[in-house]
């Protein structure tokens, strides 16, 4: 198609392009301020002495407020101009920063910290809602994966930063507030190139979910796995007999292992059945999370296991997030989406405190069992599930 042809969005094939790299851009900025939040709140206060369910409550604070916004926030999004409404968030964020920074109560922590989630929530279920909106479906998935990569390489890379520049610095604070700040400036540069997402919403959240059910599944699915490997995988390898930076080794191959095959498999959802591939990714990783307990004590082994379970744990919520651009109307795709982002942060919280739990008399095998079992029941959800397919 010719640059000059306008889409059924309303924007050429060119500036659709720009549309979306903009929105690419901005998430591995927000990707840096909400990956370096969480652990330096975590290492700020174990410095300072506070009891480990003190720091818990911190690490909660965000997925807590994001919760809690989530039903406003299709309204609010109805309103609101998406590039308004992520430049908004952006500099809240890197306003939070700045307090965080200036103040040594624990209190007023916890509380930042839930402000953060709220200011961090507009981004991240705008720039989705945007990405869905301009995306052809044909490469959905793809674009989706370009995305998803952007943001978790930031994510990475800002507890990467922290340990480079130390917590009692003023540039850990720094160089929160700074991806923040830069996450609005593709959007600010792209903002008469945003979709129009002023559509009344016609049906709450669970009217949301009843929209893409198999979508739905596979965000809670993807936030359950994400956050009990991210949180718990070191533990479960230590018990097993590895050293601290073997384990840690584990991680790092996991978080790799989903970037580099992010582009492959949305060209393969893009060429298949999105919800079968959806469903595949959770049986494959049951399959190779079982594998698990034989490979702990040959690490080469292990690191190249958990490079390829890797790919299914992060390739679920790109997948998933593709299906609801697939299966939602365009006016109700902010609402889908808010239920999609309520779903994978309900998933991350109860992902690490069912798999501790389990852990408490056998860390391998109750970290097995869990993972395993939570992706063989939703994998069956999901097929269960009614919902157009590609």
């Amino acid at each position: 198609m010719d640059a000059s042809v306008k889409s059924a969005n309303g924007l050429t094939q060119s500036a659709r392009r720009k549309s979306l790299a903009a929105v690419v851009l901005s998430c591995f900025g927000v990707g840096i301020a909400f990956g370096l939040g969480y652990a330096l709140t975590a290492m700020t206060l174990e410095a300072r002495g506070e009891p480990s369910w003190v720091i818990g409550l911190a690490g909660a604070a965000p997925s807590l407020a994001i919760l809690a916004l989530l039903p406003a926030l299709p309204y609010a999004v109805a309103r609101i101009r998406p590039s308004t409404a992520i430049i908004a968030g952006c500099i809240c964020c890197a306003a939070a920063y700045g307090s965080l920074y200036l103040t040594d109560n624990t209190a007023a922590w916890i509380a930042l910290r839930f402000l953060m989630g709220a200011t961090i929530a507009l981004p991240w279920i705008v720039g989705e809602t945007w990405v869905n909106h301009i995306a052809d479906d044909s490469h959905r998935a793809r674009v989706i994966s370009f995305y998803a990569v952007s943001f978790f390489s930031g994510f990475a890379l800002g507890p990467a930063l922290l340990e480079h520049v130390g917590i009692d610095s003023v540039w850990a604070y720094a160089v929160g507030a700074i991806g923040a700040l830069l996450a609005a400036v593709p959007i600010f540069l792209a903002r008469d190139l945003a979709p129009d997402l002023a559509h009344e919403p016609a049906t709450g959240l669970i009217g949301g979910m009843r929209m893409a059910p198999a979508a739905m599944a596979g965000g809670f699915l993807g936030g359950f796995l994400e956050t009990s490997h991210f949180a718990l995988l070191p533990n479960v390898a230590i018990a097993g007999g590895m050293d601290e930076s073997s384990a840690l080794r584990l991680l790092t191959a996991l978080i790799v292992g989903g970037l580099v095959t992010q582009y492959t498999l949305g060209w393969i959802a893009d060429l298949t059945s999105r919800k079968k591939l959806l469903v595949a990714l959770g049986l494959i990783y049951a399959a190779l999370i079982a594998v698990f307990p034989l490979a702990i004590s040959n690490t080469g082994f292990a690191v190249a296991l958990i490079f390829i379970i890797g790919t299914t744990v992060i390739g679920l919520y790109m997948v998933g997030l593709a299906m609801l651009g697939q299966d939602v109307e365009p006016s109700q795709l902010a609402t889908a989406n808010a239920a999609f982002i309520m779903m994978y942060t309900t998933g991350s919280i109860a992902g690490p405190v069912i798999s501790g739990a389990m852990m408490t008399d056998s860390p391998i095998l109750g970290f097995v069992g869990v993972t395993a079992m939570a992706a063989l029941v939703l994998s069956g959800v999901m097929t269960l599930s009614r919902g157009r397919t590609l």
